[in-house]
């Protein structure tokens, strides 16, 4: 089993607490970085490439779907997971052609653990 370096881009503390919590169940799980704001996301996120990326959609300082191209650019290995509270069909195909690997409401918080653990036995 290998270490599954993650990375978690959410501007809500009890979002981001509830995700740390949640994956520390994870064999191997090692939070690398944390991020309220997008442009801190990018920044750290290059800096470290991890290998899963949790993303909201919904945070400050620049659009979402920008930020996603921009990551999935730079870190082209890393698994993305948008995380998000926005259940629209649209937003989930226009983030799928933008780079991510998956769309997941902020209630499928079981979804994220399996696609989590799926990669830290890989």
């Amino acid at each position: 089993m290998k270490e599954l370096r993650v990375f978690i881009a959410d501007d809500s503390p009890a979002i981001k607490q509830q995700l740390q919590r949640a994956l520390s169940v994870i064999a191997g799980f090692k939070l690398v970085g944390v991020a309220g704001g997008n442009s801190e996301a990018t920044q750290l996120i290059q800096a470290v490439k991890p290998d899963v990326i949790i993303l909201d959609m919904s945070m400050p300082h620049r659009e979402g779907i920008s930020i996603l191209r921009e990551i999935h650019k730079e870190v082209p290995l890393a698994q993305i997971i948008v995380f998000t509270a926005d259940p629209s069909v649209i937003l989930q195909e226009v983030c799928l052609e933008a780079g991510a690997d998956f769309y997941l409401h902020k209630t499928q918080i079981q979804e994220l653990i399996e696609i989590c653990s799926a990669q830290s036995a890989m």
